[in-house]
């Protein structure tokens, strides 16, 4: 059979709309677009779980070849989303404010971001960064916690009809279920290039699995209308859920861009999957289920 018939049928039948092009090498990934003028931003992470940035030694990763700024909580532009605001239908951001103010919420939160000519330089000059840290009492044992009544968030109870008559019951079953940490770690890897056309417009390439929210929440967060911010997502490179939502490197490749007034693109390595983006995390149910004989 002529082979270019075979080729036309698993098209015709088993077709992918992204899939030729992402297995012949074709697919253009976030992070493989050419932008004039593009710098690169690594992240520098904390090696804490709990506590106070106390002390940032700069000056060698500053000196580093080809660094051309290091962003952190001290000189961090204003971003308009971080505010408070009062008031009905307001939506306050819950996300972690990168670069916001000194505190320390979890082990590998990005604490400071290394802008130089080539990302080479940038991993190099992240590494030359010092930061001196104040600690507090953190506790990460999911078992100790969940017997905790203090710790766990939310106290909504429903009641209808007899209170607890499930435990009376002629048939009922009581069990807890465990479900483990699940990690998102596509072949792709999270990535933004930030490009402001000018003060008031911004094209974003994102990895996302959502390109209309991360436009709504990049025009809220930087002060801007929605029209004016365009979001690029060619191809996905799995994701898995993770890509639902904008992480840290998309709000600060927008930070960095807008006060360097040149195109940024910040990528994650590996080691970051695990702390930056999102996954499924550790969950514990204890359920109880009552019935009268005949059901």
């Amino acid at each position: 059979m002529d082979k270019e018939i075979i080729t036309d049928n698993w098209q015709a039948d088993d077709d992918r709309a992204d899939g030729l092009a992402k297995v012949t090498g074709k697919a253009r990934f976030t992070a493989e677009h050419k932008i004039p003028g593009l710098v690169y931003g690594v992240f520098v992470c904390s090696t804490i779980p709990k506590g106070a940035i106390s002390n940032m030694i700069l000056s060698e990763a500053k000196n580093a070849p080809g660094v051309i700024d290091i962003i952190h909580y001290l000189n961090c532009p204003p971003v308009p989303g971080y505010k408070i605001q009062e008031g009905k239908n307001v939506r306050n951001y819950q996300g972690l404010k990168v670069f916001y103010n000194n505190k320390v919420v979890s082990n590998g939160q990005p604490v400071a971001l290394v802008v130089a000519d080539t990302f080479e330089r940038a991993v190099h000059a992240a590494s030359l960064v010092r930061v001196e840290y104040e600690t507090e009492a953190f506790e990460t044992d999911f078992d100790k916690s969940k017997s905790n009544a203090a710790l766990l968030k939310g106290n909504d109870q429903y009641s209808r009809g007899e209170k607890d008559a499930w435990a009376t019951a002629e048939v009922k079953v009581e069990a807890e279920y465990e479900i483990p940490i699940e990690t998102h770690n596509p072949m792709e890897m999270h990535g933004s290039i930030a490009v402001w056309e000018d003060d008031t417009r911004l094209t974003l390439y994102d990895k996302s699995q959502g390109p209309k929210g991360v436009q709504g929440e990049m025009a809220r967060m930087f002060g801007l209308e929605e029209k004016n911010v365009k979001v690029v997502t060619e191809f996905v490179g799995g994701a898995f859920g993770s890509a639902l939502r904008s992480w840290p490197h998309v709000y600060a490749a927008v930070i960095a861009a807008r006060k360097l007034k040149r195109p940024v693109k910040v990528t994650l390595n590996r080691e970051q999957m695990f702390t930056i983006v999102g996954y499924r995390p550790q969950s514990w149910q204890k359920i109880g289920i009552g019935a009268a004989k005949d059901g």
